[in-house]
């Protein structure tokens, strides 16, 4: 996922290899899941998440060819992730930690029914922070409202309003809502959307030809004739053992990946993280947001 997440396809592919060694049904399920939710927590193509998802049943079988998975993995890997400018990502990412501080000096008392009104009204403003934070509040209401009713809710505002990408996102969550239901980034970018949010390249995917497909798998398995280590890089210390937190897919982290790459002009994690790439704020954010009339919290 590190590798999705930085576009490094064939260390993706590598590591895909070294998934498909493990052959019990549950971990063949959490690889396919994993792709799936990578298409949006590191991409904003629609298109590459309906056709992952539109094979995902089959994909998450351990008998399916492990092709079908590399030719998702290119398929993600073809277009600019959030932290590149072009994909529209870094507004989505900074109205997301915007939201999500400003959710956590708000006081809201975290029922279902207030927060849809908070929505629909932030959407109706069009404030993608507040809307973003609204969203991510669901996950700490009293009474539980899982992610298939979050769907539900945001497909009907996005049905209203007649906003079509919201819509997509919305039912391709729908479309595979038991693996997904611990899982928010579609629903997320769907919100994000309807309060005003706009991507180059939601609408856009790559072909991928099953030849250049079998070529990159058969490069990945001749580069396992001399295995080496996971980089240190890739352990975050959260979801694995380590000490690098830079790609760890937090929004802090994400943030500071936006201001590398409006640094140095790439993401290598050879390159040096400057303190200034962090985002420690919180207060001066949420306090800039609430005290500006309408505005949708874009400054820093």
């Amino acid at each position: 996922m590190k590798s999705l997440r930085l576009r490094r396809l064939d260390d993706a592919l590598y590591w895909l290899v070294y998934l498909d060694t493990f052959n019990e049904p549950k971990y063949r399920f959490r690889t396919a899941r994993r792709l799936l939710i990578g298409s949006a927590e590191d991409g904003h193509s629609i298109p590459v998440m309906e056709k992952i998802v539109s094979g995902f049943r089959m994909a998450s079988k351990p008998q399916t060819e492990l092709i079908y998975l590399v030719a998702d993995a290119v398929r993600i890997c073809r277009l600019s992730n959030w932290w590149h400018p072009e994909s529209g990502g870094p507004d989505y990412i900074y109205q997301s930690l915007i939201g999500e501080r400003a959710r956590l000096y708000n006081r809201w008392d975290h029922k279902p029914s207030t927060l849809q009104v908070e929505i629909q009204k932030a959407i109706g403003d069009a404030n993608r922070a507040l809307t973003l934070g609204t969203v991510m509040a669901f996950a700490r209401v009293q009474e539980r409202f899982g992610a298939t009713k979050q769907a539900g809710f945001l497909l009907q505002q996005a049905v209203s309003m007649g906003h079509d990408l919201a819509q997509k996102l919305c039912t391709v969550h729908l479309s595979a809502k038991s693996a997904l239901s611990g899982d928010n980034n579609f629903l997320c970018q769907a919100a994000w959307m309807m309060a005003g949010g706009v991507s180059q390249v939601a609408e856009k995917i790559e072909q991928v030809t099953a030849g250049e497909s079998y070529q990159l798998l058969d490069e990945a398995k001749e580069r396992w004739r001399n295995p080496q280590p996971i980089p240190r890089w890739c352990c975050d210390g959260v979801h694995c053992a380590g000490d690098d937190p830079r790609f760890m897919g937090c929004l802090t982290e994400m943030w500071a990946v936006c201001r590398a790459f409006q640094h140095y002009g790439r993401i290598d994690p050879h390159d040096i993280w400057l303190p200034e790439f962090m985002c420690y704020d919180g207060l001066i954010i949420y306090d800039d947001v609430t005290s500006s009339d309408g505005d949708d919290g874009s400054r820093e």
